[in-house]
This record gives structure tokens, sequence and C-alpha cells, in this order.
């Protein structure tokens, strides 16, 4: 086995006593006995082999808020219908994909259990809640369905919601000494999926997410300090269904506009940038603290606090 290959945790799931070597074999199973929960999967080998594991079984709570730009991925469907001094207004609209613009922003709260199953492998599930707001900007200049042409207008529809999610992912990782005397490089790579639920409009989320980071650990005290940089992907695919109303008055006579909506949306970009860090404190490096920031093509911030029981 290459002892220059160790075992580190991805986000708050990465501790600081991931498969350090020590050449004290005893000590380390002095310090390690087995888990309550047998895992992972051959940590006693891992163990008599001088490898000193990450407490299996861990819990973290996460904030996430991104804004994010998204194209129509069909023409947008439109159905108005006129009230009041707007009463003969009944049509339904059909604006191209093209002359959408969609922007969003969203910000949840996610409750994560993971644990190592293997050694190398970590597995989590996720729940949370999210609320969030969509701007839809759409050109009517090119619909069909408003009698011999477009009107010269942008028709602005904001879309407000909230939705509840459950997810699964899975984190490979390792670490290697890359340049002799200097500190190993952390080597992490995540897969994930969530499906999401609205409570406020007819429409699901789902959400596909993968990312590689790298980065060096440092001992702080009887602390751990990593700082990470990292390629993300995430692609988000949401189709929305609802209705919003536009009160349009006309010199004192009530009027207005009901208009019912039916999108499918995609996020615009689905590559990014991010720098992290990752502070493991306590008497076992047992709990942990992770943060994030996401540049490039769209901004987020990740915070996460931790415990591994």
């Amino acid at each position: 086995m290459n002892k220059h290959l160790v075992i580190v945790m991805l986000l708050s799931a990465f501790t600081s006593n991931v498969w350090a070597n020590n050449s004290d074999t005893t000590d380390i199973e002095r310090k390690q006995p087995a888990h309550w929960s047998h895992l992972p999967i051959w940590g006693d080998k891992a163990r008599e082999l001088g490898y000193e594991l990450p407490i299996p079984v861990g819990f973290n709570i996460y904030y996430n808020k991104q804004s994010v730009a998204y194209d129509a991925k069909d023409n947008f469907n439109l159905g108005l219908s006129g009230s009041g001094w707007l009463n003969n207004l009944n049509a339904n609209v059909v604006i191209p994909a093209d002359d959408v613009i969609i922007t969003g922003e969203d910000e949840s709260i996610q409750l994560r259990a993971d644990a190592w199953v293997l050694p190398f492998l970590n597995v989590y599930g996720l729940a949370g809640y999210t609320k969030g707001h969509k701007d839809i900007l759409a050109d009517l200049s090119n619909a069909q369905g408003l009698g011999n042409g477009g009107i010269d207008m942008v028709l602005p529809i904001p879309i407000e919601y909230t939705a509840y999610n459950l997810g699964l992912g899975a984190v490979l990782a390792g670490q290697a000494e890359v340049i002799p005397g200097m500190h190993p490089f952390i080597f992490t790579g995540v897969a994930a999926f969530t499906n999401s639920w609205t409570t406020t409009t007819d429409s699901t989320i789902q959400t596909y997410i993968g990312s590689i980071r790298m980065g060096q650990r440092y001992d702080i005290g009887g602390d751990k300090l990593a700082f990470l940089v990292g390629y993300n992907y995430q692609m988000i695919n949401q189709k929305i269904g609802g209705s919003y109303d536009f009160n349009i008055p006309l010199l004192g006579r009530p009027g207005g506009i009901a208009i019912d909506y039916d999108v499918h949306l995609v996020s615009s970009e689905s590559h990014n940038m991010s720098v992290s860090m990752v502070y493991d404190f306590g008497p076992k490096n047992e709990w942990n603290v992770f943060l994030e920031y996401g540049f490039l093509n769209w901004d987020q911030l990740l915070l996460s606090v931790g415990r591994r029981f």
C-alpha cells in the first residue's frame, strides 16, 4: 500500500484526523479503538497498518446563498386574461426562449448526515429548506398570439417560492506528497443530486453537483486548518408553472391582467471556481467549520458547522 496516500474529508466531513500515517501502530490502536458503528469497512486493517482514521459519522448544518442566471430551455408560454377595462383581453402567448432573461437568488439551510463507509469513500444524505426568487423579463416584441405582431415592451414577472429538498452524495478523497519536503496536497471529488419541491409554485427543481478540490492542511496547535481551491460543476433544472396578477387602472377605472405562465429553465452556466477553508477543532478535532466562496460564473457563499460522533 502506498503510504503517501491518505484519506481526508470534504467540506465539513473533512476532519483533521484523516489517515495520518504513524509508525507507532500500537499507539494508533490505543487512540482509535473500533467505532461503535463498526465503520469504516476495512478500518481495522488500516489501523493495523498505522493509519489514523477520521471519526466515521458526522452531522452538519449548512447555509448556502447563490445568485444564478438561467436560460429558458423552451419557448415561454403565457395565458393572458384581462379584467375591468381590459376585459376583452384573452390570449395565449408564446415568447421565443431567446427573448426571455431570467435571474435568481436562493438561500437554503441544509442538515447533512454522512458516514465513511470505506477509508476513502464517504456517503451522505441531506434534507433542507430553500427560499428563493426568480426575476423573469419577457420581451413581447416577437411574441406570437398578440394579433398581427408582438408588442414593443418587456413584461416583468417576479416569482417567489419556498421549497423542501432531499439529496444524496458521495465523496472520494485522498492525499499525496507531490513535492518532497512540502505539506502533502489534499484531493477531493464529489458527486451529488438533490430534488426540491416548491410550496408556492407548481415547480420541481433538480440540481446536479460535482466538484474537484485540492489544497493543503496545517497544524494550528492541536487544531487543523486547511485551504483549498476548486472547480465546481452545477446544473439546475427547473419547471415552473403558476400565475401572477397585474393591477392596471386607467383614469380611475379598475383593470388588470392575470398571467398564467409555464417555463422550463436551466442554469446558464455550469462551471465555476471556488476557494475554501476548513477548520477542525476540539479535543478529538470532532468539531469543524467550513467556509467557501464560489466565483467566476455565479456568486455562491457556503458556511457549515458540524460535529462528528
